[in-house]
């Protein structure tokens, strides 16, 4: 029975104490041990900061996806631009700066910097499988937007000229 109410205090607090080191105090079995209070109390601060620590991590990893979906311009929009980055990897902004081009619509460009830095950076003439698969991702970045262009250009009425 006190077993019971130690595992309440310690995962609940002593709501008669303020101070959380004192939550062994009326626990007869943990001054029996000798040793047994200062783990105990160790164990349940750890715990304390470790969840404190997880509670913080969660709040700002939900406060920077919701700025990266205002940023990627928020609604429908927004929220497809932070897909097409979560699946890839990289922003198309990273991309344009991997493959050194400005404009994503220059198709020559993209294939002619692609070509040469995936080339360079190929394993069996020294370079780096990391960097070689960051180009492609930018590559493939860049591509994607350029499906999306595609589509919601073919997808619009054109309006004929007159």
């Amino acid at each position: 029975l006190k077993l019971h109410g130690f595992f309440f205090f310690a995962w609940f607090g002593c709501p008669s104490e303020s101070n959380p080191r004192r939550i062994f105090h009326n626990i007869s079995f943990v001054h029996q041990i000798p040793g047994m209070k200062p783990l105990l109390e160790l164990i349940i601060g750890g715990a304390q900061i470790v969840g404190r620590a997880f509670t913080r991590a969660v709040r700002e990893e939900f406060r920077t996806s919701q700025q990266a979906a205002e940023r990627a311009g928020g609604g429908r929009q927004g929220a497809r631009r932070v897909a097409n980055d979560s699946i890839t990897g990289m922003t198309l902004q990273e991309a344009k700066q991997i493959l050194n081009v400005t404009e994503p619509h220059d198709i020559e460009t993209i294939e002619k910097n692609y070509k040469h830095l995936f080339e360079v950076n190929d394993k069996a003439k020294g370079g780096s499988l990391y960097l070689q698969s960051k180009v492609y991702r930018a590559k493939e970045r860049i591509d994607m937007e350029l499906q999306k262009s595609e589509q919601s250009g073919s997808s619009e009425p054109k309006e004929p000229k007159t």
